[in-house]
Formats: structure tokens, C-alpha cells, sequence
């Protein structure tokens, strides 16, 4: 071999290699690398006296979170807690008792009773007699009072060093700031409903009277590669509603049907719409299917508060009254394979259902598309429940209606531009609905049509910080406005079926639900799905049901019963994991639930159902111009210039990320929505448009939350 072959085929074996290497330490697994928090400038307090080597308790770090002090405490040996605190200034001293700390948290005083200046904390481990430590720190009396009163917030969700966001109220303005900063050389990424923002720890100005999902996440990778299971990740979030009521900026000849003085979400787990909205009727030929969620509130109460249908275990309601989602265990798990080789006998014996209001299929062990022997029998199968329940609103969410969604994005998704054509040429994408050989087909089964806008990932990400699941909205205004155009379907339901949380698709990590308990006293932490935003539950509510014909909300648990201590911990048991930290260091996770009245605790904060009622009392609002009106599409002012829609302006929206601005008119009456799926979460727009009389008025857009009014034309 020459020399200069010699170097030739070295310098390839040296670039291989280093371009394996460089493959395996981005993409190779990294799960178990450990990422020490970096050191954030925090004050040091001064060790005064430390009465134990035994032990060696010190306090290092604080921080102040308006009269809130937290303390990081460093020992050589566990078990400490939980501690007696002194705190001491000017001669007074605070003293506080059975105070819990656990590992890789602060050891946290809610409330202190300090001034400016120069403060003592004494630190008495119970766990540990004779272990103590004293030390000095400064307390800031200009930002005492920044954080607003516990009764003006509410907040679930995570509980550590990772993420604590908080409002803060400085100079006649609200901020959400995240106090934590928690940084580990990791790629962080933090999101508001959603949409990515910079700056949180310094803090970034939002408005009263709304809820926001602040989630934060952590890869060593880049973000855009959070599919990758073999990274290390980490994700946290907080939900956090503000009470109080902004004044909407700008004037409008339009009124707007803005979220009601007495809407509040529920400070504890328990939804609270089945008891505290005002009673009202369904809207008439609409579909509102929910599920009751506390066992100590009836039915009825639900039936009143505008829900036209209810789960199939509510029995004392007759059938009609009620909804049903067949899942595989309808067929006892058995597959299609199965179900390809059944008789026409042995299908009808099968679908012998009660005459429900409302009856998804939801075979999801199934392919989505249904081979002919499936759809054959299928048929079979809905036209024996049609003949006998002929009232019946039968849907396949499973298989989806004659256009199934696209799910169409800018960030990786189905292009927005390949579907215009689908407007004018509108027809069945889904291969279920294709013709048999005998000539029969599905196309007359089912009378529902329902479009999934269950939340999508929040990745990929471009560079406005947005991702698949800003456009969930519009692709299923897209997928249901050609569902209707489609003839064999002019005469079905057009419905939205979701769930309230994200259903991970890349083995993501799972978010820690913290949760305090009284009897036994401790927190519990388990692990828990992310919840979609407040302001897309909303959205979605809103749209179904002004636009199209409701919606359909899944849950995924029976009702739960009140008393917050009500849980159940068995290892290995239903959920994903838990962790347990008595208060006193010693009760047994066996004790968790010992006293438990009634049924068990909610296993999260059901704030988007919340937000779903929400919307259906705002549509109950201007059911006189929705129910028998017109769909329109309104032109709208953008960067000074008229945006005139088209037929097609949903697909528009999402490929330009504009606002989408639509309404209905009915006689003189006419209701418009409008929505920004794209911008900032707390950026506000002042949006200006041209009702079908000609007249220009304006609409304010904030954040991603949709705007509804109404009003009367010329």
C-alpha cells in the first residue's frame, strides 16, 4: 500500500469515527448522565452557631419569594427532618414547629414576619435531638408584599427546585415570574399555553383573570429532538389562574360575551361547574356529551348546567339521555381478525345496544383502516343499531367520518397549501368509506361525524416558539368544514371529540403532581400527564359549538369523591409511579387513604373541563343567532392591509399564522369569533373588521384565548 493511500484511508477511518462518535453523543443514550443544577447567585447566610459535628446541619443559600424565605440545608446524614424553626429580628422572635423538609427541595417558611434588615433562622432537627444549626440573613423589605395574597391565586401542578412561577404584583401591573431559574447545562425550553417564551425568571407581564400552563422542559440535546427516549429529559409544569378582571382596551360597536365576574376554576382538585354555574338549558340541537366527575353531585345537576348527555352509568336517566364509547373490550379485546370472520347472525347478536343519545365506536386495537371483510361487517353492525334506535347519533371515532383530519402544520405536519384543492373538489379521504364490491358502503352509516383535537406534542418547535399543537384549532375547522361538504353527510352531527390531557407519544418523562395532604400530613407526589392549556379547552368548546354541533368529551375515570386525602398507594398499581414524604419522617405510605370517606381523590386539576363548561354557557349566550344561522368568514385588517377570506381561510390561517376571524349571522343578529393561535401568549391585538353591512369595528385578541361577541347589523 503507498504512502498516500495509506493516509487516504486513515484520514476516512479518522472521519468515520469521528462521525460515529459524534452520532452517539447526540442521538446514543444519556438517560442516566447526571446534570448538576449550575450555581445561580443566590445570597449565602452566615453560619452564627452549629451546636452538633455530629449531624454538621448548615444553612447555605436563600432566596426570598415575597414574605416567603426558603433555606437550603446541607447536612451529612438523613433523616433531619422535621424541624423546629426560630426566626429572630430586633428581638422578636417567630417560632414555628413540625416544619417538613425533604430531599432536594428548600426548606420553605410560607409566611415570615420581618422588616429591612438583618434576620437570625435557628434550625432544630426533631429527627435528630441535639442536631442545630443558627445562621444570618438579610430580609428585603421593598419586595414583602410583591407576591400577591394566596386568595388571588390558585396553583397546581409540580412541587421542587425545578420550577416555582408565581404572580407578582409590581407598579399597578401583574407578572408571572418563574422564581426557580433551575438551569443544568441542558437545552431548556419554557412555554405559556404552549407557545415558547424567553425571560420568565425576570418576570413577564400577563393579565388578570385567566389561566396559565407554564411548562418548562430540559434535553441534552437540542429541543427539536425531544422524540428521542435515549435523552436525558425532564419536564415540570404549573397551572396558575389569577383572579380579577381587566378592562378590555379599545372600543367596539360589538358587545362582548366575555368570561363571566362569577367564573372561577376550583381552588382545590374537585370541579366545581356542576354546582357553582347558573343552571341552563342545552342549546337546542346541539351535542354536549361529558361524564359526571364527583360522585356526591346528581346527575341532574349536570343536565342543568347545559350537558344534553351523560355516561351510559348514570342508569337512572333512560338511554337516550345518556353516551357510550364502545372500546375493544366491547368485543372482550378480540381484534378485527376476529371480528373478519363473524356471520352476519353473529354481528347482529352483537350490537343488540341500548337506543343511547349519542354512540362512538372506538375499536383502537383495530388498523384504522378496516380491510373490506371489517367494513362489511361494520355495516352489518350500524345498520342493525340504526334500524332498532333510529334516533340514535352513532359516530366512529376510530375510523374516523368520510375526511379524517390531516393534522396540519407548519412545523413537520401535512403542508396547509395541499389541501385548498380539497375545497373545490370536496370528497372522502379516508379509504373506510370506499365502496364494496356488492356495491355497499359506510358512506350512510353513521349520522355523527366527530374531528379528535386531542392536544399534540409541543415539539417540533420553530422559531416563533410555536408547535403542532398551536394548530390543532384550525386543522379540525378545516377537517369538519369538508366534512360537511361531503353529500352523503349533509345531514350528520359535526362534532369535536377530545380529552382534557396530552396522551405522550415519545415515552416522555412524566410530570410530578405534588400534592399536600392533612391526614396523614405529608406530600404526595405523583406522576401525571401534562394538561392542555385553559385557553385551548376554551377554544375548542367555543368553536364546536358556534361553528358546528358540540362536542364530546372523554375521561379517562369514574367520579371522584371530596375528601382531598382519599388516595390509595399500591406499588405497581394503576398510574405511573408515586413518591410519599411524611411530614413527621415516619409514616408508612400504607397509612396514605387510612381515613378515606367516600369515593377516591381526583387524580389531577380538571381545569380544562372547567373551561369546556365555560364555553358552553358563553354559547347558551347567543344560542338565538348560532342555533338556524349563517357561517361567515370575515375580512379583517393585518399589517394595514384587508385580509378578504376564502373559502379555504382556515388552511390559510395556519399557513400564514394569522388570526382567524368567523361569525354567524341571522336576520340582523350576528356572532363573531375570533382567535390567534400564533402569537405570543400574553401579546394582546387589537384586530379590526368589516361586518357583512359594510361597517368596521374592532376585536381584541389576547394571547391564544378566542374572543366572542355579538351584535346587531345595519
Amino acid at each position: 500500500m503507498s504512502k498516500s493511500t495509506l493516509i487516504w484511508a486513515s484520514g476516512i477511518l479518522i472521519f468515520l469515527a469521528g462521525s460515529g462518535l459524534w452520532a452517539w453523543n447526540r442521538f446514543g443514550p444519556s438517560q442516566n448522565r447526571h446534570y448538576p443544577e449550575a450555581v445561580k447567585g443566590f445570597p449565602v447566610a452566615t453560619t452564627i452557631d452549629s451546636a452538633s459535628n455530629a449531624c454538621d446541619l448548615t444553612v447555605r443559600r436563600y432566596r426570598q419569594i415575597g414574605s416567603e424565605m426558603q433555606f437550603e440545608l446541607a447536612a451529612n446524614v438523613g433523616g433531619l427532618a422535621p424541624y423546629n424553626i426560630e426566626i429572630t429580628q430586633s428581638g422578636n422572635t417567630q417560632k414555628l414547629t413540625d416544619i417538613p423538609h425533604r430531599y432536594g427541595t428548600w426548606l420553605t417558611i410560607p409566611k415570615t414576619e420581618l422588616n429591612e434588615g438583618e434576620a437570625t433562622i435557628k434550625v432544630i432537627s426533631l429527627g435528630q435531638p441535639g442536631c442545630e444549626t443558627t445562621a444570618s440573613f438579610s430580609f428585603d423589605g421593598k419586595i414583602k408584599n410583591e407576591i400577591p395574597d394566596n386568595s388571588q391565586w390558585i396553583r397546581h401542578g409540580s412541587k421542587d427546585v425545578f420550577l416555582d412561577v408565581r404572580p407578582v404584583s409590581k407598579d399597578g401591573k401583574l407578572y408571572l415570574k418563574d422564581f426557580a431559574n433551575y438551569n443544568d447545562g441542558r437545552t431548556k425550553v419554557v412555554m405559556i399555553d404552549g407557545i415558547a417564551v424567553n425571560g420568565l425568571e425576570n418576570g413577564i407581564e400577563v393579565r388578570p383573570g385567566y389561566l396559565y400552563s407554564v411548562t418548562a422542559r430540559w434535553i441534552d440535546a437540542p429541543y427539536n429532538d425531544w422524540w428521542n427516549e435515549l435523552k436525558n429529559r425532564s419536564v415540570r409544569q404549573q397551572n396558575i389562574w389569577i383572579s380579577g378582571k381587566v378592562a378590555e382596551k379599545g372600543e367596539s360597536r360589538l358587545t362582548r360575551i366575555q368570561i363571566p365576574d362569577w367564573f372561577a376554576p376550583p381552588r382545590g382538585l374537585n370541579v366545581t361547574f356542576d354546582t357553582k354555574f347558573p343552571e341552563f338549558e342545552p342549546i337546542k340541537d346541539k351535542i354536549v356529551a361529558q361524564y359526571r366527575l364527583n360522585d356526591e353531585v346528581p346527575s341532574i345537576n349536570y343536565y342543568k348546567r347545559g350537558i344534553g348527555y351523560l355516561f351510559n352509568t348514570e342508569k337512572e336517566y333512560p338511554s337516550n339521555k345518556l353516551h357510550y364509547t364502545a372500546t375493544p373490550n366491547y368485543f372482550n379485546d378480540k381484534d378485527e381478525k376476529w371480528f373478519a370472520t363473524l356471520s352476519k347472525q353473529e354481528v347482529e347478536a352483537l350490537a343488540g345496544v341500548p337506543g343511547f343519545g349519542v354512540y362512538a365506536l372506538d375499536f383502537e386495537f383495530w388498523n384504522q383502516k378496516y380491510p373490506a371483510e371489517v367494513k362489511q361487517r361494520l355495516l352489518w353492525f350500524t345498520d342493525y343499531i340504526r334500524k332498532n334506535h333510529p334516533e340514535m347519533r352513532l359516530m366512529d371515532y376510530w375510523g374516523g367520518g368520510a375526511y379524517t383530519n390531516p393534522h396540519i402544520n407548519t412545523v413537520g405536519g401535512a403542508n396547509p397549501k395541499d389541501f385548498i384543492k380539497d375545497y373545490q373538489q370536496p370528497k372522502s379521504n379516508n379509504p373506510n368509506f370506499d365502496v364494496l364490491p356488492n356495491g355497499e358502503s359506510l358512506q350512510n352509516a353513521f349520522n355523527a361525524t366527530p374531528i379528535d383535537v386531542y392536544p399534540k406534542p409541543n415539539f417540533a418547535m420553530d422559531a416563533q416558539g410555536n408547535s403542532p399543537n398551536n394548530f390543532v384549532l384550525l386543522s379540525a375547522v378545516h377537517s369538519l368544514r369538508i366534512n360537511q361538504l361531503i353529500p352523503y353527510q349533509k345531514l350528520n352531527k359535526f362534532i369535536f371529540y377530545g380529552w382534557n390531557r396530552y396522551m405522550p407519544l415519545y415515552k416522555d418523562p412524566i410530570n410530578p403532581w405534588n400534592y399536600q395532604l392533612t391526614d396523614p400530613k405529608g406530600e404526595l407526589i405523583m406522576n401525571q400527564l401534562e394538561m392542555m392549556p385553559a385557553s385551548q379547552a376554551l377554544s375548542f368548546s367555543l368553536f364546536s359549538l358556534i361553528l358546528f354541533d358540540g362536542y364530546y368529551l372523554w375521561q379517562d375515570g369514574p367520579p371522584s369523591g371530596s375528601d382531598p386525602n382519599a388516595y390509595k398507594l399500591v406499588k405497581g398499581g394503576w398510574g405511573w409511579g408515586y413518591e410519599w414524604y411524611p411530614a413527621d419522617g415516619k409514616t408508612p405510605e400504607g397509612e396514605v387513604g387510612r381515613n378515606a370517606k367516600g369515593k377516591g381523590a381526583p387524580w389531577y386539576w380538571d381545569f380544562p373541563t372547567e373551561y369546556y363548561a365555560l364555553g358552553n354557557w358563553m354559547a347558551k349566550q347567543v344560542e338565538d343567532v348560532i342555533v338556524g344561522g349563517t357561517v361567515k368568514d370575515l375580512p379583517f385588517e393585518l399589517n394595514g392591509n384587508w385580509v378578504t377570506p376564502k373559502k379555504e381561510q382556515a388552511l390559510l390561517a395556519i399557513d400564514q399564522k394569522q388570526p382567524f376571524v368567523t361569525s354567524i349571522v341571522r336576520g340582523k343578529n350576528i356572532v363573531v369569533l375570533a382567535v390567534d393561535s400564533f402569537q405570543a401568549p400574553t401579546a394582546v391585538r387589537t384586530t379590526k373588521v368589516r361586518l357583512p353591512d359594510g361597517t368596521e369595528t374592532s376585536v381584541e385578541l389576547y394571547g391564544n384565548w378566542p374572543s366572542l361577541y355579538r351584535g346587531t347589523l345595519k
